[in-house]
């Protein structure tokens, strides 16, 4: 009987979508994380919610409106940026404008994500940027393909 072992894409997205269940978000729970380039270490990780101490609770139901910080967000200010390392990101949903742009300032050279999150102008910023963007399902082809 052989083994079948999970890609690293399937194996990252999996912490991710277990850290997005630490979401009080009803409506979108996102998680992330930060990984070296040869998969090596998880450098850091992050989930959509308030502030620290802060009530665990939507400020709004309207979409974009939440009054979270975003997943992307609360992995970036937790990653070590003293010992550089190229960095991949896995996220359960793409990211939004506003993240994509601290995305490329963080010097992330790969995304992989799984669901399109419902404005997909995130993705072309970062391709713009010379970024490698990826659906987990590319990511996963991408491996098995020489």
């Amino acid at each position: 009987m052989e083994l079948i072992r999970p890609s690293w894409p399937e194996t990252w997205m999996s912490i991710a979508k277990l850290i997005s269940k630490r979401s009080y978000d009803p409506s979108l729970q996102v998680g992330v994380v930060i990984v070296s380039d040869d998969n090596s270490q998880m450098l850091s990780m992050g989930y959509n919610g308030n502030y620290r101490g802060g009530p665990n609770e939507r400020e709004s139901s309207e979409p974009g409106q939440s009054g979270f910080i975003h997943a992307e967000v609360n992995a970036l200010v937790k990653c070590d940026f003293n010992f550089y390392k190229k960095k991949h990101m896995y996220l359960t949903h793409s990211p939004c404008r506003a993240c994509a742009k601290l995305i490329i300032n963080a010097e992330i050279t790969k995304v992989v994500y799984e669901i399109p999150y419902r404005d997909t102008s995130g993705i072309q910023i970062l391709t713009s940027s010379g970024i490698d963007v990826f659906s987990l399902e590319e990511a996963i082809i991408k491996i098995k393909t020489p």
